[in-house]
Order: structure tokens, then C-alpha cells, then sequence
């Protein structure tokens, strides 16, 4: 059976019957033609019960953050806490070999739902990139065939800001928080599973609490004391919340269940504590599981590599639905029913988070076969069939091996397709956001590092430093940005020297030194470091608008205006810059001039929702307050399941006197969250003025009678 290793091997008694010979020999031939159908045997009865295929299946697409798939039960960890995931491989396939585009967050899911490798999508980083409109998703192909889409994700990496919301018509993300613990993504895709489950659905979920730190909830019981176990215990919970409820609605068996992690966790291999920077399978083989019941084979483990990029078009072959324009995947059915040995594609990653925080190479691998290779200033050569975990460096050994695989990694960029990017995979993002990736970890970059070329094979060569040899420096930087988020602003500002003493020319580690003094009330000492920025660099749009910030912060707004108006002369696409430029003018008492740049930060960015909300904020107190409401609204529709927007829309009605539908609107807001104050305050106030109002038109009708 090559690849595909059927698990279902129990004995059974050889039949003595002619009929029973006849019988095991028809199950043997159908079973041997792999997917199509599945069989439910009576234990009193000989005769093969036909699973039909469902006709119009739905599909739950499950990614599960800085998963490793040795952390599993059914992946063979001896700590088995997830009978939930391994219930559904055994309804299912599993891909023991599984390789991920890349161990950064939005890298990985771009290229999950695109089918292409990040430095074709675009998206190739958590902070700075952004997953283009250019660019066609699962989720744009299956809601124009009809399919109602919905996506709950669980962290700052994946917000609507990051592209990845593109083909979802219900787009729920952390809003202002750095991530949700996995019951409140849960509930929110329940509540949408109850209200849609009578229509063809594609529902995607996040869970995050993998993710460092490594924290599940105090009360939740699993029998192990590992905090990363008991993160995986805790997702495969609500894992199987969601199942149960798919149950419950009916629909279970009518859906495809997808479950993939987008990358790993080092675990303090290869030195490397959490992940980003190097692309060992500790960080990049991952875990997936399909189950499609009467579509696909049950208890079914497949030992040949695949690739995430094979996950979207493995699932439209299911649906038979048209395949994406563009792909770089394949289908994995043939691979699935044994009808191939094996993909015959290269397995690729990179990750690109050395060179654009600490100026390193850029990081690429290929594997073939039992062969990985690791593009780099120092080449890497694994047989991973002998060695599993990466550790004997076979380079020196096999020359003409790493020709082979240098050359076929040079074909593989020379022949991938073109995306016209347009510069829209490019992002800028604001300081709140910003502080909330900083704290689960993800480091900004310099722009000046950023990747910008129009033909990936001019950096086909390693330039730089190998990220392997700043090991040290790396974990530093890491623990740094965590302690930043944790508010050890001392600690973080001892690591953040140490760091610019060996790397002076990287400014985005001398901001970060600024930041870390700064929060500590230096602030002189912080814009002094700002200065010598900007002196040395600039035409630097990050320095300038950092600069700007920070002056604004201690109340120069003089000086903060010149900042952030050099930030728009060097990038008048810049929103945020847009935005703060406009909050300073609005403290100089300029408030017209506030507007027009509101207005331009919206033009830029119309999807940028703390502009809609400032610009209301502003537009209410000059009450006028049918443009507030509308700017409101506009804010609400970009995330309508959002209680704090509602909220606000019904805030700017109840201060302009529209009771009833401020009564509405809170009522909305409410519905998304029972528990959210402001809207009970709200709805508070209605009532108390309205029942003013009736007790003054008593009074009046009273004091006529009397007259």
C-alpha cells in the first residue's frame, strides 16, 4: 500500500463458507479503491453497510497555533491528553509527516489558504506584511459557490488588519485583546454553528493557547503538571465542544472536519526556546488530520511527506468545487487511496524574522524524501529517515547531494508563479496593535529590512549572518519582547542594551531600548535615542513615526505634528500616521484639520476601525450627530459581531436623542455579549429618561385637566 498504512488490521476468523470467501474478497477489492467508500459491518451479519457520501458536505477547518505534532496522542506522545483530535483521526486520515510553509503565524495560514508559499503570497511576516487582495483564498472560492463562511480567530497575528479575512462574510477576531482563551473563540463559533447549521457551511476556527506562555485555565484538570500538554489538553476540549455540537445540530456525519497546526514549538531544541527563526521540524512539521466521512477512509495514516499548501486543494477536489486560480499545492486523494507512492514536490519553508530583526540571512529549506536541506550561510544536510531530530549535519559528507538540492530549490522559486502584489502586502501597523503581537512575542522590524524585490531568486543567496550562530541573541530578543509585554521594563531594557552593543546598526533594537526606557518615565533619555535616530536615518519612516509618537506622549505636540508630517511626506499611505496626526491637531484645538485627517487615514485604510471611532468621537461632541451615527455604523459593519461597536452606535443615538433605536442597538450589543456594561448602562438610561419623560407628560396631562 506504499504511503498509505491502513490501521484497521484486527484479526479475523478465515470464513469456511463459499459465500463468506466471496464476501471478504468483495470487501477487499472495495476497500482497495481508497476514498470513495466506507463500511459499517453488523456484528451479526456478513453484509457490508454502504456509509453514502454526503452530497453537499460542510466543512469545519480547525488550525491549531504552535502545535507540535509529537505533543499528540494519536502522533504517538506517551502523555496522551487529546481524545478529542485522536477520536476524529480515527475517523479519519492521518498525515504523519505534514510540513508547514513557514513557523510564523500569518505566513502559515496564508499559505494554508492560498496554497502558495509566502514569498509568492506575500504574507511572509507577522508584523509588516500583510496577505494581499491580488491574492484568491479557500474561503473567496467556497462563498462564491455558496457556502456560508465564517471565521473565529484567537490572536492579534491574524486580525482583520492582516488580509487573511479575505472570502469570510463573518470575520470575528481578538479586537483590542493580544489573544482569547479557547472557550470564548469556541462559544463565538458555536452561536454561529446553531444559526447556520441549515445551510452549506465553511467555518474556520483558531485556537492559540499553545502558544507561549503556557498558561490553560487554573481550573481546568488534566492529568499531567506540563504547562505546554496542558495548553494542547485544554484546545483538544474545546475541540471536542465543537464535535459534540456538530453532533447535537445534526450535521456531524454531513462535514468534513480539517485539523492542522500552522507551526510548532522548539522547546528549547536546535536553541531555540518558542519559534520564528529557524526552520527546523520541530517548528515546521505539524500535525494533520481529515475526516470526511464517506468521502475519505477511516483510520488511515499516511507516512509519505505532504505539505499545508495541499490542504486547500485536497479539500475542493472533496467538494467538487473548481480549484484556485493559482496553486502550488497538490490533491492528496491519489496519495490518500495508494494509487501514487508519494507527491513528487519539494516540501519548502523559510522564515524571514532573523533578517528583519536582527539583519541575519534569510532562511529557506527543501525537503525530498528522507532529505532535508536548509538554505543558509552555513548549509544543512538531515537524513531524516536515521535522523529524525536534525542532529548530525550531513553537508560535508554528501557535496553532491546539496547540488541537488541547491539546484532544485533554485527551480522551485525560478518556477512559481508571479503574484502582482502592488505593494499591498505591506502593512503598517498602529502602536496598540503593535504592543499587542511585541507582547505574545513577535518582534517588529526595520523597514529598511523589509523584503522588496520583484524577483525572489535576487536573494537566492544567503546575505548575512546565519541566524544559527546568534542562537544566544535570539533568546534574549524573545524573552526581551515578552518582558516588555509583561511590564519588567528594567529587565527588558538590560536585554535590549546588551543587544544594540552587538548589533548597532539594527534600529529597530535601539527603539525597542527606547521603548523600554521610556515605560519606565525617562522620557528625555527615550526621545534623546529618537533624535540620533532621526538624525542618522531620516528618510527612516518608522523612526520618524515612533519619534512622533513618543513626543506626543509627553505632551510636545508641536513637535510631534513636524514628526508625523515628515512620517506622511516619506509614506502618505500611512494610516496610523494619518490617525495620530489627527488626535495631536484635535488636542491643538484644530479640529477641522483633525477631520480632513481622519477622513484620510479612512481613505487609505477604510477598514481601519479606531479612525471610524475617533472621527465619531469627534463628529458627537460637535453634535452633529447624524454624521457621528453614520461613522459609527461604518465602524460596526467592518465587525458586526463586535459588542463594544454596537455599543457605540447606540451611544451616539441615545446622546441624540433617538431612544428606541438606541434601545435596539444596545439590546444588538448585548446579544453578542450578555455581560458587556456599557450597553447595560445604556439601556439604563433609556429607560430612566423615557420613564421621565412619560411622568412628564402625565404631569402635563394632569395640570390641563386641572385648568
Amino acid at each position: 500500500m506504499g504511503a498509505r498504512i491502513a490501521q484497521r488490521t484486527a484479526k479475523a476468523t478465515p470464513p469456511t463458507s463459499k459465500s463468506g470467501v466471496w464476501i471478504l474478497s468483495a470487501l477487499l477489492g472495495l476497500i482497495a479503491l481508497g476514498f470513495g467508500i466506507a463500511f459499517l459491518v453488523r456484528d451479526d451479519s456478513t453484509t457490508p453497510l454502504i456509509k453514502r457520501p454526503p452530497t453537499r458536505p460542510n466543512v469545519l477547518f480547525i488550525t491549531m497555533d504552535t502545535t507540535r505534532a509529537d505533543h499528540i496522542g494519536c502522533y504517538g506522545h506517551p502523555t496522551n491528553v487529546t481524545p478529542n483530535i485522536n477520536k476524529i483521526a480515527s475517523e479519519g486520515v492521518l498525515f504523519e509527516q505534514c510540513v508547514s510553509a513557514a513557523p510564523s503565524t500569518l505566513a502559515s495560514h496564508a499559505s494554508i489558504f492560498t496554497s502558495l508559499f509566502p514569498f509568492v503570497h506575500g504574507a511572509r511576516n507577522n508584523i509588516g506584511y500583510r496577505l494581499g487582495e491580488s491574492n484568491k483564498t479557500l474561503a473567496e472560492i467556497l462563498s462564491e459557490r455558496g457556502f456560508a463562511t465564517s471565521a473565529f480567530v484567537s490572536a492579534a497575528p491574524l486580525h482583520r488588519r492582516s488580509g487573511i479575512d479575505q472570502g469570510f462574510a463573518l470575520f470575528q477576531d481578538a479586537d483590542t485583546d493580544n489573544m482569547l482563551v479557547g472557550a470564548k473563540t469556541c462559544d463565538r463559533a458555536i452561536r454561529w454553528l446553531r444559526e447556520n447549521s441549515d445551510k452549506r457551511f465553511f467555518s474556520w476556527i483558531h485556537f492559540f493557547d499553545p502558544h507561549f506562555p503556557y498558561e490553560a485555565p487554573a481550573d481546568f484538570e488534566v492529568n499531567t503538571s506540563n504547562p505546554y500538554l496542558r495548553e494542547i489538553a485544554y484546545m483538544d476540549s474545546q475541540i471536542g465542544r465543537l464535535t459534540d455540537e456538530l453532533k447535537r445540530l445534526n450535521v456531524y456525519d454531513n462535514t468534513i472536519i480539517v485539523l492542522v497546526a500552522d507551526h510548532g514549538e522548539s522547546l528549547g531544541q536546535h536553541n531555540e526556546m518558542t519559534h520564528l527563526y529557524f526552520v527546523y521540524d520541530t517548528t515546521i512539521h505539524v500535525p494533520l488530520i481529515v475526516r470526511a466521512g464517506g468521502l475519505l477512509p477511516e483510520n488511515v495514516r499516511v507516512s509519505e511527506p505532504v505539505r499545508t499548501v495541499d490542504i486547500a486543494p485536497t479539500l475542493l477536489s472533496l467538494l467538487k468545487q473548481k480549484p484556485l486560480p493559482v496553486s502550488q499545492g497538490v490533491n492528496l486523494q491519489p496519495l490518500i487511496a495508494g494509487e501514487q507512492e508519494s507527491l513528487n514536490a519539494s516540501a519548502y519553508a523559510e522564515t524571514i524574522a532573523g533578517k528583519i530583526s536582527l539583519g541575519t540571512s534569510i532562511l529557506r529549506s527543501l525537503r525530498m524524501g528522507k532529505w532535508k536541506y536548509i538554505h543558509a550561510p552555513q548549509v544543512e544536510l538531515y537524513d531524516l529517515s536515521n535522523d529524525p531530530g536534525e542532529i548530525k549535519n550531513l553537508a560535508a559528507i554528501f557535496p553532491e547531494q546539496i547540488q541537488t538540492m541547491r539546484d532544485a530549490l533554485y527551480a522551485l522559486i525560478a518556477e512559481s508563479p508571479r503574484i502582482d502584489k502592488d505593494g499591498n502586502d505591506r502593512a503598517t501597523v498602529d502602536s496598540e496593535d503593535l504592543a499587542r503581537l511585541e507582547s505574545l512575542g513577535y518582534v517588529g522590524g526595520d523597514a529598511a529590512n523589509q523584503i522588496a524585490v520583484a524577483d525572489e531568486l535576487e536573494l537566492f543567496e544567503p546575505t548575512g549572518s546565519d541566524p544559527k550562530d546568534f542562537a544566544t541573541e535570539i533568546t534574549i530578543l524573545s524573552a526581551a519582547q515578552h518582558q516588555i509585554g509583561d511590564g519588567e521594563f528594567q529587565e527588558a531594557e538590560a536585554a535590549f542594551r546588551k543587544l544594540v552593543e552587538r548589533f548597532p546598526e539594527v534600529v529597530e533594537l535601539r527603539k525597542k531600548l527606547a521603548r523600554a526606557i521610556f515605560s519606565q518615565n525617562r522620557f528625555d533619555e527615550a526621545i534623546a535615542i529618537y533624535e540620533s535616530l532621526s538624525a542618522e536615518y531620516p528618510d527612516n519612516v518608522s523612526v520618524r513615526y515612533g519619534h512622533g509618537k513618543l513626543l506626543d506622549k509627553v505632551g510636545r505636540h508641536t513637535d510631534a505634528m513636524e514628526q508625523l508630517l515628515a512620517t506622511l511626506r516619506l509614506d502618505p499611505d500611512h494610516a496610523e500616521a494619518c490617525r495620530d496626526l489627527a488626535t495631536v491637531l484635535l488636542k491643538e484645538g484644530h479640529a477641522d484639520e483633525a477631520i480632513r485627517y481622519f477622513h484620510q487615514a479612512i481613505k487609505v485604510r477604510p477598514t481601519y476601525i479606531q479612525a471610524h471611532v475617533d472621527l465619531a468621537m469627534l463628529l458627537l461632541d460637535r453634535q452633529q450627530f447624524e454624521a457621528a451615527i453614520k461613522s459609527f455604523r461604518r465602524a460596526a459593519n467592518i465587525t458586526p459581531n463586535n459588542p463594544r461597536l454596537q455599543a457605540y452606535v447606540a451611544f451616539a443615538m441615545l446622546k441624540a436623542g433617538q431612544y428606541d433605536d438606541a434601545a435596539t442597538a444596545a439590546k444588538t450589543a448585548l446579544t453578542l455579549d450578555a455581560n458587556y456594561k456599557p450597553a447595560q448602562r445604556i439601556l439604563a438610561d433609556v429607560k430612566r429618561i423615557k420613564a421621565i419623560q412619560t411622568k412628564k407628560k402625565q404631569n402635563n396631562s394632569d395640570e390641563r385637566q386641572g385648568t
